[in-house]
This record gives structure tokens, C-alpha cells and sequence, in this order.
């Protein structure tokens, strides 16, 4: 189910994308090469949506919980796989087409959670790849750009890097802040102290500081991003020690979430997810040639060697003076989702109970009520911005909460004709909703430390 909802909203988005690819071409009067590359990458796409939809009806079956013959869930996870590769491809081929620029809300986010007015960094929009796998520092490297020379272009700021895809989705920003907890372990040079030099010992402790430091201001959320990618891989990678300097993800996970126990907070809320990834972890496991023996050995490996200095890494972390998510955060995130269920925003919330604030006002007499006394009862109607990291966990908790019932309306079975606008619509709306509350926050944040400074 989650694979499912990843692939299809992933799919929404890129429609939308070249859509406006498209307008943007029109447009400019482009040359006739451009728009047929473009046509070549809708054209692509909707070749393998086609052949997805071919299989609709046992989605829907599978979808509304009716038994499928193993020979029908390999039909369906083929359909799912097919869709996925060309997903995948023509996400990667965006490189090559005029590219937006990233929506302010995620400076916002990322000032916001790591509590600094002067964080600096620039968000350029590029491939899953680039996003997920490799820092723009470790692109200038393998490209041989002197480091003078990388420091000139990081003038503005540390480069971030985000998925084209994930431009106007902020669920997927956790991303983020795993990367600036780079910038910031480069900073302090935590990876280096604790595993000097240039080796991949080193890149996975840098690695696991990153995944400590978002985990740190983001909570349980920080996690799913990256697990809701990789189950949108059709196979595991076949791993040589410690692949591309990252630790195995099963590994990852078991690690964020033994720091932030330690930190007293719970990860229940994401269970079923945690849970949904392992399983499809142990399906591709099996599939591989070997059984997957070479990559739990050096799952095994990678384990022996970072369990040891989880302590260390987050003693460094802790000290850093991030704002800290805690357990209370997650619980206002939970009350936020209630919210954004009636699709209003989530950008502030007042401090006091209603019944509280209600309680006060009626205890106000017209002619006796001293001046102060009314102050303070009126002060019960004052609002704080809410944390852009419950914005987020919030945001999560309702997705998590309602993608199935829209893949049910998306695909009806029955005979009835799938319809993808029901799902891209969704995905919209949420995207709006989160969008606007971070938008919102941000402002709230700024008038009330005008005030203060006042």
C-alpha cells in the first residue's frame, strides 16, 4: 500500500512538472528540439502508465481486501514495478529542463527547526540521485573541483540539494535537515573527531551524525522520506562494505530510533510504516541472487562498527543546542492532524484551553472587572506559531492516516475506470494546506520578534 501511494503521487507530480514544462516551452518559442524532447518524456510516461492501468482492477481488489492468488500479487507488484522505472527515468531526465527555483517555505522550515535567523543556505532542485545519495560538496569532489574553489561557490551559503519531484511537497524536506546536520558536523568537525580521514568509516559516521541531527529537530518524521523511497526501488543494491559511504537503511532506522528513545521520544505513530519497510526490505532480500546473504553480511559489518558510537555521535549532537523535538511535540502534532482533517491551516494555536479562555471571559462584569484582570483574560486569545516540525509530523500523521481510502476512490474496481485526478488532487491539496501553514507560521514567528525587539 505504501509503495503504491508513493509511486502513484510521484507519478502526479511529475504530470504536473512536465505540464508546465510544457507551458513554460510554449511560451518562450522554444525550438522545435525542445519540445520534442519534452513530448519524448510525456509520450514515455504515459507508455507506462498505460500498461500500470492495464492492471487496475486487481489493484482495486487488492486495494478493497480481496484475496489474490500468488499468481495475481506477481501481476500486481510487476504493474508497480513498471510504473516505478518509468517514474524513476523520467524524474532523473528532468536534468536536462529548465529548472525552478525552490519554494521559500523550505528556508523557512529549515531556520525554523535549527533556530537560526541566519542560517544560510541555497536550495538548488535536481535528481533523486543527487538528493538522496550524494551531497553537492561530494558531486564538486568527484568532478575534481579544487576546494578554493568550493568555497567560492558556497559564498551564498551551503548548497542543499532537493528532488524536482519534491519541490512543492514539504513531507519530503526532512531531507533537508539531514543535509544541513552535514554542513553542521563540517562545522564542528563531530565525524572527524570521532573517525578522522577521508575513508567510508568516516562518510558513515557523517552519515549517521546527519540522520541524529534531523532526527534531533524533526523527531520520528525525519525517517520516512527516505523510507518511503527506497520502497519505490524495484531492488536493493547490491552492497560492497559500506556502499557509497551510507549505512544500510534497516541499520539507520534502528539507530534513529534508539537516539530519540534516549531522548524520550516515542516512535508509535509510524509503526505500520517502519514495519510496511521492513517486509518490503525482506521481499527484495529474497529476491536477489544470492538470498541477500552478501548484503545482510554487510548489513552485519556496518552494524558491528556503528553501534559503538551511536553514544558518542549523540552525545556530540545533544551538544550542539538545536532545538529539540520532544514527546510533547508529537502529541500537539497528533491534535494538529485533527485540524488539518477540516482542511484548515496549522500555523498557530493559542496556549490556553478553550473552556480556559471561555471561563475567564464570562468571569468578566462590565464597570467592576479591573483593567489588568480584563488584560489577562483577553491575553487567553493570543496565538504562537506552531513549530514547523509538528507542521510536519502532523502533515505525516494525515497522509498516513488517509492515502488509503483516496487509492480506494482512485481505483473503484467493479469495472469502473481508474481515476489518477482523484489522487493528484489530493496530493495538491495536502501540498497547499502544508505549504500555506509554513508560510503562515513563518510570518507569525517574524511579527511577534518585531514586537519583542518593540
Amino acid at each position: 500500500m505504501c509503495v503504491l501511494s508513493e509511486v502513484i503521487e510521484k507519478l502526479s507530480r511529475l504530470d504536473k512538472i512536465l505540464k508546465s514544462q510544457k507551458v513554460f516551452i510554449t511560451a518562450q518559442g522554444a525550438d522545435e528540439g525542445s519540445a520534442s524532447a519534452l513530448d519524448t518524456l510525456i509520450t514515455f510516461l504515459a507508455r507506462h502508465k498505460g500498461t500500470f492501468l492495464e492492471s487496475s482492477d486487481l489493484v482495486a481488489a487488492a486495494l478493497q481486501g480481496v484475496p489474490l492468488n500468488q499468481a495475481q500479487e506477481i501481476g500486481v507488484l510487476a504493474a508497480i514495478e513498471i510504473l516505478i522505472t518509468g517514474v524513476r527515468k523520467v524524474h532523473e531526465l528532468l536534468l536536462l529542463l529548465p529548472r525552478e527555483t525552490a519554494k521559500p517555505q523550505a528556508s523557512f522550515l529549515l531556520r525554523d527547526c535549527f533556530g537560526r535567523e541566519d542560517l544560510r543556505a541555497s536550495i538548488v532542485l535536481t535528481n533523486f540521485l543527487s538528493a538522496y545519495e550524494y551531497r553537492f560538496e561530494d558531486i564538486l569532489k568527484k568532478i575534481n573541483v579544487e576546494q578554493e574553489e568550493r568555497e567560492h561557490l558556497k559564498q551564498g551559503g551551503n548548497v542543499l540539494c532537493q528532488a524536482f519531484a519534491d519541490r512543492e511537497n514539504p513531507l519530503a524536506w526532512a531531507v533537508l535537515a539531514h543535509e544541513y546536520g552535514h554542513c553542521l558536523d563540517e562545522e564542528h568537525a563531530i565525524s572527524q573527531g570521532i573517525r578522522p580521514g577521508d575513508g567510508l568509516d568516516s562518510a558513515v559516521v557523517a552519515e549517521t551524525v546527519a540522520d541524529f541531527v534531523a532526527a534531533h529537530v524533526l523527531g520520528p518524521a525525519s525517517l520516512l522520506p527516505i523510507l518511503f523511497l527506497e520502497m519505490m526501488q524495484p531492488q536493493l543494491k547490491r552492497l560492497e562494505r559500506i556502499s557509497a559511504g551510507h549505512p544500510p537503511t534497516p541499520l539507520r532506522v534502528q539507530l534513529v530510533r534508539d537516539y530519540l528513545r534516549d531522548l524520550g521520544v516515542g516512535t508509535a505513530d509510524f509503526e505500520l510504516e517502519f514495519t510496511a519497510y521492513e517486509h518490503d526490505y525482506a521481499r527484495k532480500l529474497q529476491r536477489m541472487d544470492d538470498g541477500g546473504r552478501s548484503v545482510e553480511a554487510a548489513g552485519q559489518e556496518a552494524r558491528s562498527f556503528l553501534v559503538p558510537l551511536a553514544g558518542p555521535i549523540s552525545s556530540k549532537v545533544n551538544s550542539l543546542g538545536l532545538r529539540r523535538f520532544e514527546e510533547q511535540n508529537s502529541i500537539n502534532a497528533k491534535g494538529l492532524r485533527e485540524t488539518l482533517s477540516r482542511r484548515q491551516p496549522i500555523s498557530s494555536r493559542r496556549l490556553r484551553p478553550d473552556n480556559e479562555i471561555f471561563g475567564a471571559l464570562n468571569s468578566l462584569t462590565s464597570g467592576q472587572t479591573p483593567p489588568d484582570r480584563a488584560y489577562e483574560a483577553l491575553s487567553g486569545l493570543d496565538e504562537v506559531p506552531v513549530p514547523s516540525s509538528e507542521i510536519l509530523t502532523a502533515g505525516w500523521i494525515y497522509k498516513l492516516t488517509s492515502f488509503e481510502g483516496k487509492l480506494v476512490e482512485t481505483f473503484p474496481g467493479g469495472g469502473r475506470q481508474p481515476n489518477l485526478a482523484v489522487y493528484a488532487d489530493y496530493v495538491d491539496k495536502v501540498d497547499d494546506w502544508l505549504l500555506k501553514s509554513l508560510e503562515l507560521a513563518a510570518v507569525h514567528a517574524e511579527v511577534r520578534r518585531r514586537l519583542d525587539v518593540m
